[in-house]
């Protein structure tokens, strides 16, 4: 990572307090940017980077450099997927594609287990962890949780046995006659035996950020290691051109030993006359007087002209990586050969499991989701329009129309057509649970297995008089429902401590008797609030804790008026002023806050509504 940082490789830039001076980046002949786990937030923006195999890694960035036209799917025949330091396995292989040719997505995980008897108990073995999980946290007290507070009885015990100097296994003992595919759902819903993984691959390039897939992703950082090989090889081409301009000097002198001897004995001053007679520069006058009397003898001049001969040869070698970008990228090949040597052993660990086939998607078609915008009447999807119309409702990302259901005030949804009309919203009917919040704040959550998603009008849930629905998206057990009750007021409520009941029940009481905006996400996402002066931010869902049904929930700034859920890769926002055209801002725009910050003024316009 280090290796060659004295010699002019990078840019410097003054530290925290300016007594000094730091890297900007690093050298790194190791392709750490694509090897190595790596989360960051900044302003309006994060990133979240997956580990790989290096071994996968060399051999695709190799294949990148002699075939600069390669597909992603090419480069995939070496890079499989993420390979993480505690192993687990990867549920949702096939998204693999689409992941790493849009530069985002999510990876499904789960540890690996064996299942096996004891008498008439059976014995959940787990070997390895997803990703980031914490054995104390993640596992043992959601699993303690389990037995002593919600009593699941079918867990008899559980225990951590040390399995080698760096692993663990984790044995869960289960009672007598246990549904074993009943328990291994519990333990996955339950604890972080299962979880999921965001992939962002946004990075900062030529000072932007920039989201890239795989391919740009290699070649950014194989252009960034050939120019910080130009670096060093031309900071060792001034070595050694200084080197010869010195030795040339000392050759002149050897034309004439006996008068050098003179001038620097007995003349007052050598340095000038030594320039002067033998037609050297002051650097070349200044090696000669520093050379002892006694290595001016003949058998020097041939020391120096073999100097001479090498100095030149390496001079033309340093000059020709220097000028010759092909010549740099086959030192990057030698350089990635020569760290697999000296890793050795490079086994993957992460197993890449394919839950469902993909007929939809070719290697040289990947799938890939697109915005679609919704509208009171249906979808429009316009590729590259820069307008919108007024009478927007949501944006919603999916691999094709036939994903997305419309809904409206009364409960009920359509799968998207041009006869929609009077929709209030739309969802991607991805998830497992239906989620449906009514405007005075009755949350319902049945299972997606319960509904047809076929036909015109299917009823989402149960609605009071003088009620309405205001919000409806699918979710899984490892989302968040974020709750605003148009004040100032957030409710974070986990998913999977929401109760499911049937397709037509009323659903449960959230605590809040109104409802001014709703969220499904992840803590890897984050949530657009705006004021009633149009000042807008960005605050992650992970700064809210989580609450119960029933609580006043979390503050948020004074005069907050919208929130809704902002996805991490997601680059608009979309406004509908009172009067004028609907407008459309860059994330960039909108700056990543505490939750009680104050945003930024978004426009002049007064909003109608935010999406």
């Amino acid at each position: 990572m280090l290796e060659d940082l004295d010699k002019q490789s990078v840019d410097f830039k003054p530290n925290y307090d300016g007594t000094t001076e730091e890297p900007i980046t690093l050298p790194s002949r190791f392709p750490y940017i694509l090897c190595g786990n790596n989360n960051g937030i900044a302003v309006g923006l994060s990133s979240g980077l997956v580990s790989h195999n290096y071994t996968e890694v060399a051999e695709g960035i190799k294949y990148y450099i002699d075939h600069k036209d390669c597909s992603i799917a090419d480069l995939m025949n070496f890079i499989k997927g993420p390979d993480f330091p505690t192993a687990g396995k990867i549920l949702n292989g096939e998204d693999l594609l689409n992941i790493y040719s849009t530069g985002r997505g999510a990876i499904r995980m789960c540890a690996h287990y064996d299942i096996t008897k004891n008498g008439q108990k059976t014995i959940l073995t787990f070997h390895d962890l997803p990703y980031g999980v914490e054995i104390d946290n993640g596992i043992k007290a959601p699993l303690k949780k389990l037995i002593i507070e919600e009593g699941y009885e079918t867990f008899e015990n559980f225990d951590v046995i040390k399995a080698g100097p760096r692993n663990f296994d984790i044995v869960i003992t289960l009672s007598k006659n246990a549904d074993v595919k009943k328990c291994l759902d519990i333990l996955f819903t339950k604890t972080r035996l299962a979880d999921t993984i965001k992939v962002n691959q946004t990075l900062i390039v030529n000072g932007e950020p920039k989201l890239l897939n795989l391919k740009q992703l290699i070649e950014y950082w194989v252009n960034y290691r050939a120019e910080i090989i130009r670096r060093i090889n031309n900071t060792d081409l001034i070595k050694v051109k200084h080197k010869l301009i010195i030795n040339n000097g000392l050759q002149k002198c050897m034309s004439n030993i006996d008068r050098v001897i003179q001038i620097v004995r007995f003349d007052e001053t050598p340095k000038a006359t030594l320039m002067k007679e033998f037609e050297l520069t002051d650097e070349q006058a200044t090696a000669v007087l520093d050379i002892k009397l006694a290595r001016l003898s003949k058998l020097e001049i041939k020391k120096l002209e073999d100097e001479h001969s090498d100095l030149t040869a390496q001079a033309q070698e340093l000059q020709n990586i220097v000028d010759n970008l092909d010549v740099r990228e086959q030192l990057i090949k030698k350089d990635l050969d020569t760290m697999k040597k000296i890793i050795g052993a490079d086994e993957r660990l992460t197993e890449i499991y394919y839950s469902r086939p993909n007929e939809a998607q070719t290697i040289d078609k990947p799938r890939v989701k697109e915005e679609y915008r919704v509208y009171e009447n249906g979808v429009h999807y316009n590729i590259g329009v820069d307008t919108i119309e007024d009478n927007l409702v949501d944006v919603v990302f999916a691999y094709n129309q036939n994903d997305i259901m419309g809904y409206n005030a009364a409960g009920e949804m359509s799968p998207l057509c041009d006869l929609n009309c009077g929709l209030i919203g739309a969802f991607n009917k991805e998830g497992k649970k239906l989620i449906g919040i009514t405007k005075n704040g009755n949350i319902k959550v049945s299972l997606t297995s319960d509904y047809k998603f076929t036909k015109m009008g299917e009823r989402i849930m149960k609605i009071k008089d003088g009620d309405e629905l205001v919000f409806a998206a699918t979710a899984n057990d490892d989302d968040y429902l974020i709750l605003f009750n148009g004040d100032r007021n957030i409710l974070k409520l986990a998913i999977k401590d929401l109760p499911v009941a049937s397709k037509l029940t009323l659903g449960v009481k959230s605590g809040f008797t109104t409802i001014g905006g709703v969220a499904i996400g992840r803590d890897s996402d984050n949530l657009l609030f705006v004021s009633g002066d149009n000042k807008g931010k960005l605050t992650p869902i992970k700064d809210f804790s989580i609450d119960s049904r029933g609580n006043k929930g979390q503050l948020v700034a004074e005069n907050t008026k919208w929130m809704r859920l902002f996805e991490n890769g997601r680059e608009y926002i979309y406004i509908i002023p009172n009067v004028g055209k609907g407008l459309i801002l860059n994330r960039t725009k909108v700056s990543i806050k505490s939750r009680t910050a104050g945003g930024a003024t978004l426009t002049t316009k007064k909003i109608r509504k935010i999406i």
